[in-house]
């Protein structure tokens, strides 16, 4: 009984260890738009909640192994080391990724095999959620589980050739909404597809500004980010504005066009927060060595005396910005549904 006790113990914590390994600070990004689109199709007549919460949970074991995969193929082709040698030589970047690797406390193989793990849980709540929910629920997830494996696999390496952002986008947005409105017995598509989309780009947002803020980082590991792409601070600055903006014309569209409930405007109660993240990263773009400002309405950012001390606060400010906006608009989204 000890030995069976002791080896539950290690395979518990090895599970915690790749759990953690696999960002899970990164599954808002996934989990609040995949809750506003069962939120909309809470308030329709074929509603089925336990399917809904079923392809929910599938949707973030996914998430946690595309983000390992993300880790294998990125290690595979540049390893981990050049962050820090990019830090060495006077750059900010972000020094820590694939820390577990290159410490000795997992190998490759094993980076793999945590992939698979997930990667074969999250299919066998697909596999479930299709018995019940029938085809219509099988081309998104597909799709999703097609650009989640190339945003960084070969052939395409979509992340290194300019549309991971949008790609991310993609995943977390109208894919990843329609499969769970659908499998929740939602019928009106258009208004998924717009709910999708807005809480997409909002999505893409978050990475994107990774990118803007990182892109230094990003070109000596030969990664050619959507910001890289745009080239020029004034261009980078518009998509910001798109991503910040145009999901609120996203919603009022879906308002006035496809029957959406008036409740759903209560997101543009966030309009302050896609202005505070919008002027944010003009002045990083205009003064990149400026100390940015936390305002307390901001929303929570973690340790941030910590993270000043650490000099991360440019960074994480940002970041922290685009990851509130969108889990404030997702929270008004769930309001939103309760009250239609």
């Amino acid at each position: 009984m000890q030995v069976t006790g002791e080896k539950r113990r290690g395979v518990w914590a090895r599970l915690k260890f790749w759990y953690h390994n696999a960002r899970p600070v990164s599954l808002p990004q996934s989990l609040l738009p995949a809750l506003a689109a069962y939120a909309l199709a809470a308030g329709e007549a074929g509603f089925a909640p336990l399917i809904g919460l079923l392809a929910i949970l599938g949707a973030e074991l996914a998430h946690l192994s595309l983000n390992l995969f993300d880790d294998y193929f990125d290690y595979k082709k540049i390893g981990s080391g050049f962050r820090s040698d990019l830090a060495k030589k006077g750059e900010r970047a972000r020094t820590a990724k694939c820390a577990y690797i290159t410490s000795g406390a997992a190998t490759l193989d094993e980076l793999l095999l945590a992939c698979l793990g997930f990667g074969g849980a999250a299919a066998l709540c697909g596999l479930l959620v299709w018995l019940a929910a029938g085809w219509p629920i099988v081309w998104p997830a597909a799709l999703g589980l097609l650009l989640g494996i190339e945003y960084s696999g070969e052939p395409l390496r979509l992340s290194y050739r300019g549309f991971g952002e949008l790609t991310i986008g993609v995943i977390f947005g109208p894919l990843l909404g329609l499969g769970v409105y659908l499998a929740a017995g939602g019928a009106h598509i258009w208004r998924a597809l717009a709910l999708g989309l807005a809480l997409g780009l909002l999505v893409t947002n978050i990475v994107y500004t990774h990118s803007v803020l990182d892109i230094k980082a990003d070109a000596f590991a030969g990664k050619r980010t959507l910001a890289a792409l745009l080239q020029t601070p004034g261009r980078q600055l518009m998509a910001t504005a798109v991503f910040s903006f145009l999901p609120y014309l996203l919603v009022g569209l879906a308002v006035l066009a496809w029957g959406l409930s008036p409740w759903w405007l209560l997101t543009w109660l966030t309009l302050p927060l896609a202005a505070a993240l919008y002027g944010s990263v003009r002045q990083f773009l205009r003064q990149p060595g400026a100390r940015p400002r936390r305002l307390f309405w901001y929303g929570p950012m973690g340790d941030w005396p910590k993270l000043c001390a650490a000099g991360l606060d440019w960074f994480m400010l940002r970041w922290f910005l685009a990851r509130n906006l969108l889990s404030a608009f997702a929270v008004l989204c769930l309001l939103a549904g309760l009250l239609a």
